[in-house]
């Protein structure tokens, strides 16, 4: 009986529809098939990108900052500005970008049938990209934590307004507060484990870092608003 239970709750859930859009200072919520409506604030765009790309391992929140502005249509709001100018989100791209040129720049080096002319030109962009890095702000540590502190904080915030929404009537919102106990239980928790994948990390949530890992059968579709990374 237990397991005929099972199945059949396994295979309803795989039925149910999951989606979030974003409009216009609100966020289109579809959980369960149940739809539901709330205000527009940072930590939904960080959860966005965590329930429509769940990632495979843990990122740190200076990751999730940079990968929640690629999802969007939608031109970011005065606060969201103020917000992505605080934490240094250009410059952190930039950096990112540099990164990225690096290692492939490297692996040029690396490889044993590149010839000499090319590898010495190689190794000139690479000194330009070291220079430019060591400038970077965000080559400091507190950077990092004040993006790290943000974008908790962002998130916490909204599942606190989530717990606490209520409908037309005044009582418990049963499609928002629901999803708030989903959060909590498939993204807060996991993000604060110390023991992720057989490694250990200490101050998991402290340090910033998350990831979201929904139950069987539950994917989360865009909505409008959003776009697919």
């Amino acid at each position: 009986m237990k397991t005929i239970k099972e199945t059949t709750s396994s295979t309803s859930r795989d039925e149910r529809h999951y989606a979030l859009g974003r409009g216009l200072g609100y966020w289109e919520l579809t959980f369960e098939d149940r739809q539901a409506i709330f205000k527009h604030e940072a930590g939904a765009v960080y959860v966005a990108c965590l329930l429509l790309h769940p990632p495979p391992e843990p990122i740190h929140a200076l990751a999730l900052a940079l990968d929640a502005r690629t999802i969007s249509d939608q031109a970011p709001g005065a606060a969201e500005v103020i917000q992505q100018r605080y934490l240094g989100l250009d410059d952190a791209e930039t950096v990112r970008s540099l990164r990225r040129r690096q290692h492939a720049l490297e692996a040029v080096l690396d490889d044993k049938h590149e010839i000499e002319p090319v590898k010495a030109e190689v190794l000139r962009e690479l000194e330009g990209i070291a220079d430019s890095l060591r400038q970077s702000s965000w080559r400091s540590h507190e950077c990092i934590r004040k993006c790290a502190r943000a974008v908790s904080l962002a998130i916490q915030l909204l599942l606190a307004h989530l717990t606490r929404a209520v409908d037309a009537e005044g009582k418990p919102h049963p499609v928002l507060q629901a999803f708030a106990r989903h959060l909590e239980e498939h993204l807060l928790i996991p993000s604060g484990r110390d023991d992720v994948q057989g490694q250990v990390r200490a101050a998991a949530t402290l340090a910033g870092w998350f990831t979201y890992e929904p139950p069987p059968g539950v994917v989360w579709t865009a909505g409008e608003g959003l776009l697919p990374k």
